[in-house]
């Protein structure tokens, strides 16, 4: 069987690495306890806190994001806890199984996929509901193109004693984000996304109030690959592990973190969100109608576009990725159908890209029988950057 490899993964992830990053994966396997990789790790450590922009402790769990999401929920959640989740999207709205597999009580303050969520919303529901011990949300919302301001957002929960859990998954290295400022406990985010890792850690950032808390929880969640707490007692405080870590994944994230901080978080930052800026420029010449309700809340991560009249996801990313070799996202779930994802993290968010992207994109659009200016799109999106 012959499977044609893309040329191009524009896809909302796991998105395209660097060449150095590939070089780097393979370096040589070593034993978790030897000298040098006990170094290596701790290296890494002191790189993910100047990426996070955190003096917090951080933690580096051996498994894709949705571990650290899921940890989260175990090592904090207990029966009858009441957790303000706050749902703008597809993962706002997943994050209600963990709460409700741990027994917490989910109240739930919901906007439509395309919106985000108002932070005087978040201050009238924890006025409205005294108790309240945790406040989930999504930072990034890569399935909708959609931020929310964590923030404000933070800072009220803050004001409330509440701890927060936010998945900023596709939100570090897109945003200039800091969990002290923003008011995020715990900060879960993914090497897979705007750091253009390899899938396979979650980034914790982790706040004194939230060690507190998982501490003084009924029963700690211990001896679990969920346990947060057990990276606390074994790495942080005598640098062993709990199990074997993933020895070629940290090679992979030291070198994207090193590759991040050489450019400058600033600089990093202010990359992608220039090449969202000039895709959506592209968008909107094109004819198109961004997903997102309003252009300032849309996403650096992705680009989500609603799917005009007469055509259809099939006919748009059929033809980009078998006609001309270059993958792009569908709508995620309930969303399918309706919107299609343009890609712009990590190696992606460079203008050269964006360019082949958008002509591609375009190209599928004429082959799918829509009357457009051709080359309109780029020509925007290159006179934005």
């Amino acid at each position: 069987m012959t499977i044609r490899w893309p040329e191009f993964n524009f896809a909302a992830g796991p998105v395209q690495v660097s060449a150095r990053t590939l070089r780097d994966i393979g370096r040589p396997v070593m034993y978790h306890y030897d000298p040098a990789f006990i170094d290596f790790f701790a290296h890494t450590e002191a790189l993910l806190k100047q990426v996070f922009r955190t003096q917090y402790d951080v933690v580096i769990m051996q498994g894709e994001a949705m571990l650290g999401l899921e940890a989260a929920a175990a090592s904090l959640i207990r029966p009858g806890d009441k957790v303000l989740n706050l749902v703008s999207g597809i993962f706002g709205k997943w994050f209600e199984e963990f709460i409700a597999r741990n027994g917490g009580e989910t109240i739930e303050l919901a906007v439509p996929y395309n919106e985000s969520i108002d932070p005087d919303a978040v201050r009238a529901a924890l006025n409205a509901n005294p108790g309240v011990k945790y406040l989930s949300a999504v930072h990034s919302e890569t399935p909708s193109g959609t931020v929310n301001p964590m923030r404000d957002i933070g800072q009220i929960a803050r004001e409330f004693g509440v701890v927060t859990m936010v998945d900023t998954v596709s939100g570090l290295g897109s945003e200039l984000l800091s969990p002290e400022d923003w008011g995020l406990d715990i900060a879960i985010a993914g090497t897979q996304k705007c750091l253009s890792g390899t899938p396979g850690l979650a980034l914790l950032s982790v706040s004194p109030a939230a060690w507190q808390a998982m501490e003084n929880a009924p029963n700690p969640l211990r001896g679990s690959y969920l346990s947060i707490l057990d990276w606390k007692t074994t790495w942080l405080e005598k640098h062993t592990f709990p199990y074997t870590p993933s020895i070629s994944e940290i090679y992979s994230l030291e070198s994207v973190l090193a590759q991040a901080l050489e450019e400058g978080m600033e600089a990093y930052v202010d990359r992608h969100q220039r090449v969202a800026a000039a895709c959506r420029a592209g968008a909107k010449a094109l004819g198109l109608k961004l997903w997102p309700a309003r252009e300032e809340i849309a996403a650096a991560c992705v680009t989500a576009i609603t799917i005009p009249e007469g055509v259809t996801d099939a006919q748009i990313r059929g033809t980009m990725r078998d006609k001309y070799g270059v993958m792009i996202s569908p709508g995620f779930r309930e969303l399918g159908g309706q919107l299609v994802r343009l890609s712009h993290m990590g190696e992606q968010a460079r203008p050269a890209m964006l360019a082949a992207q958008l002509a591609v994109f375009e190209r599928a659009l004429v082959c799918a029988g829509m009357e457009i200016e051709s080359g309109a799109g780029v020509a925007a999106a290159m006179a934005t950057l």
